[in-house]
């Protein structure tokens, strides 16, 4: 069957020592993979590539400890840190994963919601864009902000960015966002502050009012 695909697939294709090889491009870079069988629509990767890779996962996996180690360091300064022994561990196992846990904020704030027992996706793809969390059964997304990269020159790029989010999820939903320093010193109080907005929020639409995306911390 690897030959007449090869065939059909135009694989170059070689005898040695009485085997059939075959020489598959490497998905990544185009050069030529040698294979001892060849499947039609398989990914295959060079030595160089597959070392690239592997490098890249470790580079990332040690990102991730460094955040969830400060991320520890930190709460246990301001909460009792063996709360969130279950969260630890479900971020231990989930390092290296590709696009989370990219700063310390995000895993304080998923070792919270663990602890508050919150359903939670992380790092959810919307259109070109990227959400933080989504906490579905509260019907919110929430986005962690950091003002290194939140300036008042992305202000109309966000509020487009928004509103396209908010519009794919439905009304029912609300995108509030948390600055990282009160993520740092207060992430105790995430959900009675996430509580907070949203009733807030409630009594304004009902009065016509408005109320916008940053929140305190506080309720």
């Amino acid at each position: 069957m690897s030959y007449y695909e090869a065939l059909a697939d135009n694989i170059r294709i070689s005898k040695k020592n009485g085997f059939t090889i075959y020489y598959p491009p490497c998905h990544i870079c185009g050069a030529s993979v040698e294979s001892w069988n060849y499947v039609s629509g398989l990914q295959y990767t060079c030595t160089a590539c597959r070392k690239m890779l592997i490098d890249s996962h470790n580079q990332t996996s040690n990102k991730q400890q460094d955040c969830l180690n400060r991320a520890i360091k930190r709460m246990s300064k301001i909460t009792d840190i063996s709360k969130y022994r279950h969260g630890i561990q479900w971020v231990q196992d989930n390092i290296g994963k590709s696009g989370w846990f990219q700063s310390t904020e995000e895993v304080m704030v998923t070792l919270e919601l663990i602890r508050r027992k919150v359903k939670a996706h992380h790092q959810v793809k919307v259109y070109n864009y990227v959400v933080d969390f989504v906490l579905p059964e509260m019907k919110v997304i929430l986005e962690i902000d950091g003002k290194l990269y939140h300036g008042k020159e992305k202000k109309q790029y966000e509020t487009i960015r928004d509103e396209l989010i908010c519009e794919k999820f439905g009304e029912e939903w609300e995108l509030i966002r948390i600055d990282t320093e009160n993520i740092n010193t207060n992430v105790t109080r995430l959900l009675p502050a996430i509580n907070a907005v949203l009733r807030r929020r409630k009594r304004n639409k009902e009065g016509n009012g408005h109320d916008g995306n940053r929140i305190s911390g506080t309720d």
